[in-house]
């Protein structure tokens, strides 16, 4: 009987290793070479990182301004981690400041890649989760860089959070976006979801008072089923439902089920389910059947739907191949599809982000000439104002008298004012409380 080596068997493990963890996309889709390149111009490398963010951070403090185009220029001139919490203070206060609707592209791409090179992933997913304090957004590169990550590092959790942006954005454009969001947010329901330790609900204590406050209104309870969902398991499922409903391919109704099935759309799934029972080519896979079968278990008030629903799968003819393994075949040929497409675009958008922000730096550097202009005419017109009451105060003795007299007036009516309210202050009587008769 032959028996294998060590050396082998070692090598062969080795080779499992590589093709288990080895990411989807290539190293060219990343660009890095580029986007080195155009953080490397001559604007960018003179750029004193500490002394710029003290500049912008006394002008905004002082005026309460602060430029979208010096945002993106430190987001960009970022070259090691020490600045991350800076970029992220930045990014808050150009985002509740009026300038938040000039940010630039440019600024929430290095933003993104920024905080996947120097491997804070977690602080970057909750910057995107929270638009409303730092308004950055994924674009399709950075989101399939992202998701890459995440789904190589099978941090499953958070590639399923970055899934649900896109849905939430309804950007299905990129077919290697959808294809990644599809194949993390599978991996999520069917590997994570089940794992989730949910804490106990706390009793509240009977003998704590109750404080009651007055408001003028209440509003209404409302729930818009989309951006309000919180639950990570429903959202991967609307995720799925929603981005599988783009294409008609067998693979894609296969995980629409799916997200139907987590989202809690029984009823839509039973309706899908009665389609795809009426089409001859539609083939299920065995995982369905087996995901239905255990939520059918754990939901007794639609348990007739889940019944009528595998009833209804299993008279379909079944897929041969396990459903992940079809999930990375349609990741491939995504890429393959749309990689060399991608770069290009990738590449002409770094050269146009150059020219943008050079010429954002000119129009604002014009602009704060023309202001410190104006300033000095102002300074010099007011000088001059005093230098010709000067010269010609003689002649002009009538209309500065009555100029005096006019503003003793107002001083006058304003101190006969606080005189009788004082008055009004000090005669006041306050009502007598009486007891209450029983």
């Amino acid at each position: 009987m032959f028996r294998p080596s060590s050396k082998y068997l070692l090598k062969n493990y080795c080779f499992l290793f590589r093709t288990h963890t080895r990411s989807f996309l290539t190293n060219e889709y990343k660009c890095e070479e580029a986007w080195d390149a155009q953080k490397s111009s001559s604007l960018l490398n003179t750029v004193n990182l500490n002394d710029f963010f003290t500049t912008l951070t006394q002008n905004y403090t002082s005026k309460g301004v602060i430029s979208a185009i010096d945002v993106d220029v430190f987001a960009n001139a970022i070259r090691d981690s020490t600045y991350l919490d800076e970029l992220k203070e930045l990014l808050h206060k150009l985002r509740m400041s009026a300038e938040t609707g000039n940010m630039l592209d440019s600024t929430h791409h290095a933003t993104i890649r920024n905080y996947i090179k120097f491997g804070n992933i977690q602080d970057l997913v909750n910057m995107l989760r929270d638009p409303l304090n730092y308004g950055i957004f994924l674009d399709n590169f950075t989101a399939n860089i992202l998701l890459d990550k995440l789904v190589t590092s099978k941090n499953y959790e958070l590639a399923a959070n970055v899934a649900a942006l896109t849905m939430l954005q309804e950007e299905y454009s990129n077919e290697i976006t959808c294809a990644l969001s599809q194949y993390a947010c599978y991996k999520y329901l069917t590997e994570c979801s089940d794992n989730i330790i949910q804490e106990p609900v706390k009793e509240e204590d009977k003998k704590k008072e109750e404080i009651k406050i007055r408001v003028k209104f209440l509003r209404n309870p409302y729930y818009d089923d989309h951006f309000d969902i919180k639950e990570i398991s429903i959202l991967s499922g609307k995720t799925l439902a929603w981005i599988s409903q783009q294409s008609n391919n067998n693979i894609d109704r296969n995980l629409q089920i799916i997200g139907w099935l987590y989202y809690k759309k029984y009823d839509q799934m039973l309706s899908f389910c009665e389609v795809l029972h009426k089409i001859k080519s539609f083939k299920i896979y065995n995982e369905v059947i087996e995901l239905m079968q255990k939520q059918s278990d754990k939901t007794e008030e639609a348990k007739h739907i889940f019944d009528r629903c595998i009833s209804l799968l299993n008279e379909c003819s079944k897929a041969e191949i396990p459903l992940e393994e079809s999930v990375k075949n349609l990741i491939e040929n995504a890429i393959n599809k749309t990689q060399k497409n991608d770069i290009l675009m990738q590449q002409k958008l770094f050269e146009i982000w150059i020219n943008t922000r050079e010429n954002k730096l000119k129009e604002q550097l014009q602009r704060l000439e023309r202001a410190r202009r104006m300033e000095a005419i102002n300074l010099k017109q007011k000088e001059l104002e005093g230098e010709e009451q000067k010269l010609w105060f003689f002649e002009n003795e009538d209309n500065i008298d009555l100029q005096i007299e006019e503003k003793e007036k107002l001083v006058d009516t304003t101190a006969k004012k606080k005189s009788e309210q004082n008055k009004l202050d000090e005669n006041y009587i306050p009502p007598e409380i009486l007891p209450k008769r029983k």
